[in-house]
């Protein structure tokens, strides 16, 4: 730690790169002195210090590491502790001791590289990727066994992205952990959900409260999240998905100033496109749940809405669909002054 902060307030190049020399000296092979502390037969205590000390060193480090002198180390730490061989192997676990270990100090490694991606001196494609991995590993075997939100509290990586003042920029983590998120947890395999799809919804939904999340983080996660209000019947994964669309649907809010979020409406409008011919009795439930929070998005969608009623009677060519009319006017009751226009246009 000390040697990080010395490092810090170093102000001339030649100093901070003599610095970097000698602290690389100091460590040594430090992988080669570790390694022994990972096997099956070490105690629990031997690999919680081994990690923690390491942990320390990643994050206190981050200057350093952040320099192209010193990032070969960090990227052989990582593959050593985080992503052994044996994470990658899907049909295997990591031994219980160990992966006690990672989850007590992955806030620390997490911070040292999200501090490392904004302070390295060249933009690093493989430091990012390595981040990625780490957080889509380690977001699903720390999941707790029960969705429910108070207990991902001491999940590490919600940890790491609580924002300590010791950390300037949480945005990368945020990033690749959304990401990870959408790729890995919320990607369904044709209508069939994603597996532990409660306890993911709940991680997201902490995600929220947790962290700012912007208009980007939306984009990503929002598709899936209604997704699952429109696929998935079971009651847990129903309550959480409209609990995150509540929670983004109010992101959006703010981040426009109380007027309609541009791009809000264009991911409605996408969803009303994708689902609205075959699922178009749950996309009218969902948006009336969005027009409790905000009207203005759901009366820009009253054209893509009325369109795609047309289209789907159109396509089904039995004349007017009585029931989902029904359902509709019922969606544009709530949409006031401009929704009461749409019904009286619809029953001419």
């Amino acid at each position: 730690e000390a040697v990080g902060v010395t490092y810090r307030t170093l102000q001339t190049f030649s100093d901070k790169s003599a610095m970097v020399t000698k602290s690389l000296e100091y460590l040594g092979e430090v992988l080669k002195y570790i390694k022994p502390y990972l096997g099956k037969k070490v105690s629990s205590a031997g690999l919680q210090l081994t990690y923690g000390i390491m942990g320390i060193l990643v994050k206190s480090w981050a200057h350093i590491f952040a320099t192209s002198k010193a990032q070969k180390l960090l990227f052989r730490i990582i593959d050593c502790l985080l992503l052994p061989h044996t994470v990658l192997q899907q049909d295997k676990e990591l031994p219980g001791p160990m992966l006690t270990a990672i989850q007590k100090t992955l806030p620390l490694y997490l911070q040292g590289i999200c501090i490392v991606c904004c302070q390295s001196q060249n933009p690093n494609a493989y430091l990012n990727q390595l981040l990625r991995n780490v957080i889509e590993q380690y977001i699903g075997r720390f999941l707790p066994t029960s969705p429910c939100v108070s207990d991902l509290g001491q999940h590490p990586v919600l940890l790491a992205l609580r924002n300590p003042a010791s950390v300037p920029s949480m945005t990368p983590l945020r990033k690749h952990t959304v990401h990870a998120i959408r790729k890995s947890y919320l990607e369904f395999k044709g209508s069939s959900p994603p597996p532990r799809l409660a306890s993911v919804l709940a991680f997201v939904l902490q995600l929220f409260k947790d962290t700012e999340m912007g208009a980007c983080d939306l984009e990503l996660l929002l598709p899936g999240i209604l997704k699952c209000l429109v696929l998935v019947n079971e009651p847990q994964v129903k309550k959480l998905a409209t609990e995150n669309l509540q929670c983004m649907v109010q992101t959006c809010q703010v981040g426009s100033e109380g007027g309609p979020a541009t791009q809000l409406t264009s991911l409605f409008r996408q969803f009303i496109q994708d689902y609205g011919m075959q699922y178009s009795y749950q996309v009218y439930s969902i948006l009336e749940t969005v027009a409790t929070l905000n009207q203005h998005v759901v009366i820009q969608l009253i054209p893509t809405l009325t369109q795609s009623l047309k289209d789907s009677e159109l396509k089904w060519g039995l004349g007017r669909n009585i029931a989902q009319r029904e359902a509709y006017s019922r969606l544009l009751s709530g949409l006031g002054q401009v929704g009461q226009g749409e019904k009286q246009r619809l029953e001419k």
